[in-house]
């Protein structure tokens, strides 16, 4: 105060004032006074400097009652090149930069005409006052101090007692003595209106004090938070980082990123999705075109229906990593995942097993209740899920250094996780079964076809879904990555053995003007099969290995007509009629 009363100087109650103030001072006392310093800054890289930063910018908000600003702003852009111009015109990196022991000796030795620290009793050559701001009116101040808890492994009795403390130190009483013997503020706030409170310290200073407080994601740890925080900003104020730039790098900590529809890479993966839907839905035709519609009798209609609608459950899987990551989407990739693959795979699954034939009972009686055993596998993910319900999914939130964040999906339980491991292992399991189904018959006469398209789809699967297991056990910091790989691995996952098996099987056998016996494949889907397959065992003499045409239709004709076969330990001769180019004999003996 000695100083600016010598100078006839105001306190100054904006930072405008506060440089034009220090110049003018400075610059008469620089020869009377070299240790004399203008202003400390107490922008340290420390903790105390993320205080200074916060209550300064706060310092520049429009009114008394506008919130603290977004860090991207017009205002913090404003604040932060008026801070670097005040540091150079009346400071230098060196004086900014110094801690707290540089400001308690220039506070001792009074060696600093205005000088910025906590509320400590200060030396009697200073005068304590609010902050400057950007006008009139217009302050700040950091809230701290310390913060108090109560165990909770104390047991009841110890609880209670020590509420009882709390509530006796935190009163207004207590408070108030304290204040009247020691001279520290207080802060409760009427204690200001107290005429004997009023007398010892300055309540129309505290009352003009403007409060902020530290905003930090509860998420994001602290002091990493305040060193990134200052890091940031320090590059531009003591560097040359352009300030968007140097503010950009901060808001990032304060953001957390997705892909939607209208970014670059949401555009590209959102037309392919396009296509992809696009010849899913027309595929539905081809099985009423003429030529390709014996390709399709594999299968039962119903099956067909229930392959295919599973097909576009797991395409769904394809959806759910655009936009903010909810609680509901991670639901939703489950659902996807798990009643998708169930109902796309288990009808493959339950027509092949009916080509297997075993004595066992229980083989016989699966061969029979296909639809019992889809049903059943239905049954059990609807049960895990309906579990994993119950322990619903919570968002993780994951920090990236220099980077950008987002948000991911984490099981808040052990039974969620359990579940879902469950769910994992069950489709898994499924995938093997069909893979083994379709691996013992790759080479059987009339199978082998449909098998090795079928293994070629479900290893495409079953690799897919290991990768997609991988990509989301690792953690990915570049949320741009991590989406391209799911939707990659999903789009291979959803729509592989639709494509191989729907598609290109009937169009390759087409192309290939391989002639499927539709004999067979009736057949196939009969008990029939049965008699077809316990024929095996006969043995069969023929001096040709050519079959007459008629001889085949014949027998063809018998399966379709569901005629029984009869058989004998005779020999039979077979003449073939005049349309016949080759004559045979067949040697049929039961074994």
């Amino acid at each position: 105060m000695d100083l600016l009363e010598k100078y006839d100087k105001a306190i100054p109650e904006t930072w405008d004032e506060l440089i034009e103030t220090s110049i003018y001072i400075m610059d008469r006392e620089k020869d009377n006074d070299k240790d004399l310093i203008s202003f400390n800054g107490l922008y340290d890289d420390t903790d105390t400097g993320t205080v200074s930063l916060f209550e300064y910018i706060y310092s520049f908000r429009d009114s008394v009652n506008s919130p603290f600003p977004s860090f991207v702003n017009e205002t913090v852009i404003n604040a932060l090149e008026k801070l670097k111009y005040m540091k150079e015109k009346i400071a230098s990196n060196e004086q900014f930069q110094q801690g707290t022991l540089y400001t308690l000796g220039k506070l001792n030795d009074g060696k600093a005409l205005f000088i910025k620290y906590w509320n400590v009793i200060p030396n009697p050559v200073y005068k304590m006052s609010i902050l400057p701001g950007i006008k009139k009116g217009i302050s700040g101040s950091t809230i701290g101090g310390q913060s108090v808890g109560i165990g909770n492994d104390i047991g009841d009795k110890k609880i209670n007692a020590s509420v009882k403390i709390l509530q006796y130190v935190t009163s207004r009483e207590f408070r108030k003595n304290i204040t009247l013997e020691t001279l520290e503020y207080s802060t409760i706030p009427s204690l200001y209106d107290d005429d004997d409170i009023c007398k010892v310290v300055d309540c129309k200073f505290m009352k003009s004090i403007q409060f902020v407080s530290r905003k930090f994601p509860p998420d994001y740890p602290y002091d990493d938070y305040s060193k990134e925080f200052r890091s940031s900003i320090y590059e531009y104020l003591y560097g040359d980082k352009p300030i968007i730039e140097a503010l950009n790098e901060f808001d990032n900590l304060n953001k957390f990123y997705s892909i939607s529809f209208s970014d670059s890479i949401g555009k590209a993966f959102g037309f392919i999705l396009g296509i992809i839907a696009v010849i899913l839905v027309v595929s539905l035709a081809l099985p009423f075109i003429p030529n390709l519609r014996k390709y399709y009798k594999v299968l039962y209609l119903d099956f067909w229906i229930y392959s295919i609608f599973g097909t576009f459950l797991m395409f769904g899987l394809c959806f759910v990593g655009y936009g903010p990551v909810t609680v509901i989407k991670c639901h939703l990739r489950v659902f996807f995942f798990s009643f998708g693959l169930s109902f796309n795979l288990m009808p493959i699954i339950c027509m092949f097993n009916k080509s297997i034939h075993k004595k066992d009972i229980l083989w016989q009686t699966i061969k029979k209740q296909s639809y019992f055993v889809i049903m059943g596998v239905l049954l059990i993910n609807n049960i895990l899920y309906t579990l994993i319900l119950r322990e619903p999914f919570t968002i993780d939130k994951i920090f990236i250094k220099n980077g950008k964040n987002y948000n991911r999906c984490k099981s808040r339980s052990g039974l969620n996780r359990f579940c879902f491991y469950l769910l994992m292992i069950l489709e898994t399991l499924i995938i093997v079964i069909a893979q083994w189904l379709a691996f013992i018959k790759r080479n059987d006469r009339y199978l082998k076809k449909e098998s090795r398209f079928l293994v070629i789809s479900l290893y495409t699967v079953l690799l897919s879904l290991i990768m997609i297991f991988i990509v989301d056990t690792v953690n990915i910091n570049d949320y741009n990555k991590q989406f391209i790989l799911f939707e990659v691995f999903y789009i291979l996952f959803s729509i592989s053995n639709h494509f191989i098996f729907f598609i290109i099987r009937p169009l390759w056998l087409r192309y290939k003007k391989i002639d499927e016996e539709l004999e067979y494949l009736k057949a196939f889907r009969s008990n029939t099969f049965s008699c077809i397959n316990g024929s095996n065992n006969q043995k069969m003499n023929s001096k040709s290995p050519i079959y007459s045409k008629s001889s085949t239709n014949a027998n063809s004709q018998n399966l379709l007509n569901h005629k029984p076969v009869a058989m004998s330990n005779s020999k039979v001769n077979s003449r073939v009629n005049s349309q016949s180019y080759t004559s045979i004999k067949v040697n049929t003996t039961n074994n």
